[in-house]
């Protein structure tokens, strides 16, 4: 199995030398691992993991991380003496993960559509430990599933009623926003995990079973009290799909031992089989989910302004109202259309007048910046987006003001390039007229008239390219006949020029020296 790159990494971290257990997004750490050159523009899945503490999350990512980055699906599991590494985790009775943890190299896996996308694992603080108040477990929770593409709700024993009451908050904004315009679902998937089921005599050990068991646990039944029918209600259409699975326990050497470093050997074998089944399930390229808001795809780079927008309205460390999340998806929603639109007029431009472009005439990058901007509009307009239109008036303004800058910013370069480019094609074809000239003179002066006249056409050659090259710089006009004679004049650099003054300068050094070449 090849070697496990990358490591935890702290995302968000919880303030408590206040006393308010405030959120702080550590946005240093998240930019590293998501707005790398060749990661930023790709549709990325989340997968995290929440639930109570010390219940084994990081211990089951850990496993996620092995299926991975193992290149055998069938034996994924790999050496059964192997100690398990990637998030931290340790046995015991008190607390290991803080905050939001972050893997930091992002898995490529190709879906079934052929298209390449990153897979990013986040690690939760667990809920309802000594050290955390009920509005911090319940805020990491929700940060967690706002973010996440699929989050697996990590439940010991059973799936009961106080359960499925987390899942409130959720709702009551899934609620708010299908009623302010978006059609989609608000949330993807959610899988509920049971561990230590004991019950398989009732609901099978996996995935048949756990369907049947949430299919009776989200079931409405005759004189049901009506918060609870709500409830079900409004988690069923939250969702775009909701999954169950039951996990038996791992075995008492897991449970009991501190010497226990997460070797498939020391796990119950009905433990390993469900594990074995159960990841795959969750993870093979047919059953990823792209992380989607309001109906589009979600980029890397898409995902550290929705990380901004949702660690700021929850800093406070207390749940903030549905509509201030709503709020906030809507201002990053936005935002990531805003920066599409920007990048698409910058891709249009750089066609025309970008940095490996040559000098082009002004009127030129005017009527292209037209059509950019046209276009850029049609975009932003197209684009579905949360809020509505009077929403999103500041930002095709913003648009606008962003785009005219970058307009003046490509003329300023492409001034500069026609007084750079002064310098160095006509200097290479005044070089070689001069070289012609005197060659050309030599010849007359020791009576070879005849090789003399080779020269001549040559020599007017240059004279007329330099003309040619001239006009066409300083009018901007055909700059494609342009752009062959700096081609031209770039080969006489690389396979003339500078070949021969680096030869008169080994022979001139070689003189200086003493040493005689061959």
């Amino acid at each position: 199995m090849p070697p496990l790159r990358g490591e935890a990494v702290q995302v968000v971290k919880v303030n408590e030398e206040s006393g308010q257990h405030c959120l702080e997004l550590d946005e240093g750490a998240l930019k590293r691992i998501l707005c790398k050159p060749e990661l930023q523009h790709k549709k990325v899945v989340v997968v995290s993991v929440a639930g109570a503490f010390r219940k084994g999350k990081s211990f089951l990512l850990d496993f996620f991380l092995r299926f991975m980055t193992s290149d055998d699906p069938k034996n994924w599991l790999g050496d059964p003496t192997a100690p398990l590494v990637g998030f931290h985790w340790r046995g015991g009775a008190d607390r290991d993960t803080s905050g939001i943890l972050m893997w930091s190299e992002p898995f490529l896996v190709k879906l079934r559509t052929d298209e390449e996308v990153a897979v990013l694992f986040m690690d939760t603080q667990g809920s309802f430990d000594s050290s955390s108040t009920v509005k911090q477990c319940a805020t990491i929770f929700a940060l967690s599933t706002m973010l996440s593409s699929k989050q697996i709700y990590n439940i010991q024993g059973n799936l009961q009623e106080d359960n499925l009451q987390h899942l409130h908050f959720f709702t009551e904004y899934g609620r708010l926003a299908m009623k302010s315009g978006s059609n989609e679902i608000p949330f993807q998937h959610l899988e509920f995990l049971i561990r230590d089921w004991s019950y398989p005599y009732d609901y099978p050990f996996g995935s048949d079973g756990g369907m049947a068991l949430l299919n009776k646990r989200l079931e409405i039944t005759p004189g049901m009290h009506p918060e609870h029918v709500s409830l079900r209600n409004h988690i069923m259409s939250c969702f775009s799909r909701l999954r169950c699975c039951l996990m038996p326990h791992p075995g008492l050497r897991v449970a009991t031992s501190p010497n226990f470093d997460g070797r498939i050997a020391d796990m119950d074998p009905e433990f390993v089989e469900q594990l074995r089944v159960f990841v795959p399930l969750l993870l093979s390229p047919a059953n990823l989910d792209v992380k989607m808001i309001n109906g589009q795809s979600v980029t890397c780079r898409d995902l550290m302004e929705y990380f901004k927008a949702y660690v700021k309205i929850y800093q406070s460390g207390t749940l903030p109202e549905p509509t201030s999340i709503l709020q906030a998806t809507a201002e990053a929603n936005n935002l990531t259309t805003l920066i599409r639109c920007k990048e698409q007029y910058i891709r249009q431009m750089n066609e025309v007048c970008g940095p490996t472009r040559p000098y082009v005439a002004s009127k030129l990058i005017d009527g292209a910046h037209q059509t950019a901007l046209h276009e850029a509009r049609q975009l932003f307009a197209h684009i579905p987006k949360m809020g509505g239109d009077e929403f999103s008036k500041p930002y095709i303004r913003r648009l606008e003001r962003e785009l005219a800058q970058l307009l003046i910013d490509y003329k300023e370069s492409n001034t500069n390039k026609n007084t750079l480019q002064h310098m160095k094609t006509p200097g290479v074809l005044a070089v070689m007229l001069l070289v012609f000239y005197v060659v050309t003179g030599f010849f007359e002066l020791i009576g070879l008239s005849i090789i003399s006249n080779l020269f001549i056409v040559p020599f007017w050659i240059l004279v007329v390219t330099l003309l040619t090259w001239m006009g066409v710089r300083f009018s901007g006009h055909a700059s494609q006949v342009g752009e062959v004679i700096d081609e031209g004049a770039q080969i006489l650099v690389d396979w003339v020029i500078s070949p021969t003054v680096e030869k008169i300068g080994q022979r001139a050094a070689a003189h200086a020296l003493g040493v005689s070449q061959t």
